[in-house]
């Protein structure tokens, strides 16, 4: 659980048109696991690519694990780097932590639709009522 200076530190691709200008793309590299203190800095690391740079990628080679707290910290990100019309990349994440991500963005996203509610008027309901029973 070992903090490395990569997380406190933003690996930063410029393209050459302009070195005054902010940085097109951040490229973050945390290392061990992403989790309590360590996913702490590493979103607050995050927080600033996403508001520095038009595009972060994040490099999980060296990250050995990712808890709850982790796929939170990736999932705010993601919602801040889409509120904010930003590009978001990850790389070299493993499976379980992809599926989990997923899942968390799916069940999420799926509770800010709005269920679809039909109603019709009583005589409506009744005519399809009649008619389905009616098996014509």
């Amino acid at each position: 659980m070992e903090i490395s200076n990569h997380v406190a530190e933003l690996s930063i691709v410029d393209d050459i048109e302009s070195l005054s200008e902010s940085p097109k793309t951040v490229v973050l590299q945390p290392h061990g696991a992403l989790s309590g203190e360590t996913g702490v800095t590493f979103q607050s690391s995050l927080n600033q690519a996403i508001v520095d740079a038009a595009a972060v990628i994040v490099d999980l080679l060296w990250v050995n694990r990712v808890d709850d707290q982790g796929i939170a910290i990736l999932l705010a990100g993601m919602k801040r780097a889409q509120a904010s019309g930003k590009s978001l990349a990850f790389l070299a994440m493993d499976e379980a932590t992809r599926a989990a991500l997923d899942a968390v963005w799916e069940q999420q996203r799926k509770a800010k639709a709005s269920p679809q509610t039909d109603r019709f008027t009583p005589n409506f309901e009744q005519f399809l009522d009649d008619h389905k029973n009616a098996k014509v």
